[in-house]
């Protein structure tokens, strides 16, 4: 339902309160075996003791929802319950307007209500957020916050020039739907960067891992979204040495899509 490390977060930020620590326990549990009258009885028992779910437990509930799409009302009253202040972000994102900076002022607003959380606690919320917009079709919404959180740093590692003209993109520590939007916006950034420079990439790696931590080793769902997304606009990127948690595109192919197809389907 959710990955190992946002379970593995959740409990672990818990563990500096010794009451609210065995209801965290409960709580995953339930979520996980699909108890959600269970659950819900967890969490009003935390209230009434004067326990605030934490920012880990918001996300965490989220996640659930975003996996458990026939159970998304449930899981929205679950999230309306805890009074997290990051539901009421969620609830009040505005549909995007042409350019999207709406949506953009209003991920602004909420990140520096968050400035105090550490960055793997952003990480995860955004993540989540990302992840559940663009499986409910909010694919525009999802970009935006993506160029929010990229913007602000919340993502340090996702691009990074390697050498000259030699660009990694990291995806591998993200769900696969927040994978593909920030996988889409720093391709057409690309495009941007060569227009308003006219300097061509080298070449770019794209780093999804193999599926190591997956239930099936080696089925990882980010790197058959990623390999999905490059397939549909005929990106000429492959695989290579035999690992398939990387996919690269170099030399003249990757110019010649840009160069040919910025304004269709390359983009």
């Amino acid at each position: 339902m959710w990955t190992r490390r946002e379970h593995g977060l959740h409990l672990c930020s818990m563990q500096a309160c010794g009451q609210m620590y065995p209801h965290a326990i409960l709580l995953s549990a339930f979520l996980r075996m699909q108890r959600f009258s269970d659950a819900h009885d967890v969490l009003q028992k935390m209230l009434g003791m004067g326990l605030v779910p934490s920012l880990q437990t918001y996300t965490l509930l989220l996640s659930c929802c975003t996996e458990t799409r026939a159970q998304m009302g449930v899981c929205c009253e679950l999230m309306a319950v805890t009074g997290h202040p990051a539901h009421h972000y969620l609830v009040s994102l505005p549909d995007a307007e042409p350019g999207g900076q709406n949506v953009r002022d209003h991920a602004s607003h909420f990140m520096e209500l968050m400035h105090s959380k550490d960055r793997e606690s952003k990480r995860g919320l955004l993540d989540a957020v990302i992840d559940f917009l663009h499986k409910s079709g909010l694919k525009e919404e999802a970009g935006f916050i993506w160029e929010v959180a990229a913007e602000r740093n919340v993502y340090p590692e996702s691009l990074r020039e390697k050498s000259s003209s030699y660009w990694l993109i990291n995806l591998h520590v993200m769900s696969e739907g927040t994978a593909v939007t920030a996988l889409s916006r720093t391709l057409a950034w690309f495009q941007r960067r060569i227009l308003e420079s006219g300097t061509m990439p080298r070449r770019i790696d794209i780093i999804t891992g193999w599926g190591r931590r997956s239930r099936v080793t080696g089925s990882s769902l980010v790197r058959q979204s990623v390999q999905e997304l490059l397939h549909m606009f005929r990106f000429p990127f492959f695989t290579e040495n035999g690992n398939s948690g990387c996919f690269v595109g170099c030399g003249e192919p990757l110019n010649r899509c840009y160069l040919t197809r910025m304004s269709s389907a390359c983009i």
